[in-house]
């Protein structure tokens, strides 16, 4: 299969939706000049410290200072992102003779946290709120004070045997249960059978107790869907018949997935977001109970086509991944479908991450399907963003990017839309609709296009038009672009057509 057909497969069978937020790029700008500011400050102030103490002989010392000062840019454009662990260990005190570079090191980064902190306080309390660079500050302020106790309960944290947790993880441990390196949560009682590498077999009839056999046995057992692992995190409750350490690394990058659209995508959340309300309630911890997000996880295509080929709207040899929103009247919850492909032309991190967006979106309360058919037009918006999120990367270290020119889709989008004649105008392609976007002949460099503008308008220019983008996605998941009412992209974004592909391009090109 050549790479434009590969490339066909790729597209979501689903009249998706995306998040945004409801600032302006006007509006935020004097606050994020105050975060610039205050970060460029703790910089200068932390190099000078380090020249010092190397003009006095300290290189160690100064090298240490050094490791405070912020990692440069990603080099493909992505946005590294501060993920937060379910359990924070208690720190040791500083000690109280510690030697004064590293008291003055670390007045100059509690400076710097009391002004981010400062941001996120001012950005919550402005019209419009600015949520997302509320969580951006935060999580800036717990990199540089990890014990900031508002900070953590802000960003859903409280305390715990000196360090810090969420209340899921608080209630894990209440349960007996303890986390495992592979496995996630699990009984206290069963580390020692892992240790020897065993697993749970199915409970069977008559059986009353917890059988034990070898971990490729009980897998093997798990082998018919409908007898197989029941996973639940703490945003979703996945079924799946692939073995179980695979089970739960699918579920941690789902919950990792979770965390990240929450964070950017605070503004498109607004009030419904758990930031929101933990910010109007200074007494809320945690979130809110809500139902979980209903995955499955096939071990085979075969298996994954059998369950998705029941719906009209996917062509089941082909698909990759699916989400089926919520049917009825008061239905909150979907379902979203996956397999496992090793070797696809997509990381399966990527289908499950697009799919995954979709879900949260839907779910979230902010976005359905009869007001994504009230836009005219503007199809584009809600598979581009399903594409931005195919950029989520989790790093080997623990580390999360997302953003920037990578990914399988925005690779080949700089190989082909470069050409003459490839990239449609784009005056045209954001009035195109569901049908029009997703023609046969087209529908593939649509899709290479709207992964690459989406992408731009997140993270190209400096950022400079992203409040504007997910203030018009917004709008777009409520359905209230019309062709007689809406303001346009380009009116929210101060610019032209012309010149907004002209920038496009060059951001290709970069």
């Amino acid at each position: 299969m050549n790479a434009s057909a590969v490339l066909s497969v790729l597209v979501a069978f689903l009249p998706a939706q995306v998040p945004p937020p409801t600032s302006s790029a006007k509006a935020s700008e004097p606050l994020r000049v105050k975060k610039r500011l205050a970060l460029e400050e703790e910089e200068k102030q932390l190099r000078a410290l380090a020249d010092r103490l190397d003009t006095a002989g300290q290189k160690e010392a100064a090298e240490l200072v050094r490791d405070a000062l912020p990692a440069l840019p990603p080099s493909d454009g992505s946005e590294r992102f501060v993920s937060i662990p379910e359990v924070v260990p208690a720190r040791k005190p500083a000690p109280k003779d510690a030697p004064s570079w590293q008291k003055e090191r670390d007045a100059i980064r509690s400076r710097a946290a009391k002004e981010l902190f400062e941001v996120a306080t001012q950005a919550t309390a402005s019209e419009p709120r600015h949520y997302a660079l509320a969580d951006s500050c935060l999580r800036g302020v717990l990199v540089r004070q990890p014990d900031h106790a508002e900070a953590r309960r802000l960003l859903g944290q409280v305390p715990y045997n000196g360090g810090w947790a969420t209340p899921y993880a608080v209630g894990q441990f209440r349960k007996g249960k303890v986390p495992h390196p592979v496995f996630g949560w699990v009984k206290a009682t069963w580390v020692p059978h892992l240790v020897q590498e065993e697993l749970p077999a199915p409970v069977g009839a008559g059986v009353g107790r917890e059988r034990w056999l070898p971990a490729a046995e009980a897998d093997a057992l798990r082998r018919d869907f409908a007898r197989g692992w029941g996973i639940d995190t703490e945003h979703f409750s996945i079924q799946t018949n692939v073995p179980l350490s695979e089970a739960i690394s699918f579920g941690r990058h789902l919950e990792t997935l979770h965390e990240v659209f929450e964070s950017l995508f605070a503004d498109v959340l607004a009030e419904r977001s758990s930031l929101a309300q933990r910010f109007r309630s200074k007494t809320m911890v945690g979130e809110h109970t809500t139902e979980p997000h209903v995955v499955s996880y096939f071990a085979t295509r075969q298996e994954y086509a059998e369950a998705v080929s029941v719906f009209t709207d996917v062509d089941a040899n082909v698909s990759l991944g699916y989400y089926h929103p919520p049917q009825g009247k008061g239905a909150r919850r979907g379902r979203a479908y996956f397999f496992r492909d090793e070797g696809g032309v997509l990381e399966a991190t990527a289908t499950l991450f697009h799919e995954g967006s979709h879900q949260l979106l839907f779910e979230s309360g902010v976005a359905t399907s009869s007001a994504f058919h009230n836009n005219a037009g503007n199809y584009w918006v809600f598979e581009g963003l399903g594409c931005y999120f195919e950029t989520l990367v989790i790093h080997e270290d623990g580390s999360v990017g997302i953003g920037g020119l990578i990914g399988a889709r925005n690779v080949e989008a700089r190989k082909r839309l470069l050409k003459p004649g490839e990239l449609t105008p784009l005056a045209n392609f954001v009035g195109y609709d569901q049908n029009t976007f997703n023609s046969d002949s087209v529908i593939v460099r649509h899709y290479l296009q709207a992964s690459a503008f989406a992408t731009f308008l997140m993270h190209g220019a400096h950022e400079r038009y992203r409040d504007g983008f997910l203030d018009y996605v917004k709008d777009a998941c409520q359905g209230r672009l019309r062709r007689t009412s809406g303001r346009t992209l380009e009116a929210r974004l101060e610019t032209t057509y012309p010149d907004l592909q002209a920038e496009l391009v060059a951001y290709l090109r970069q």
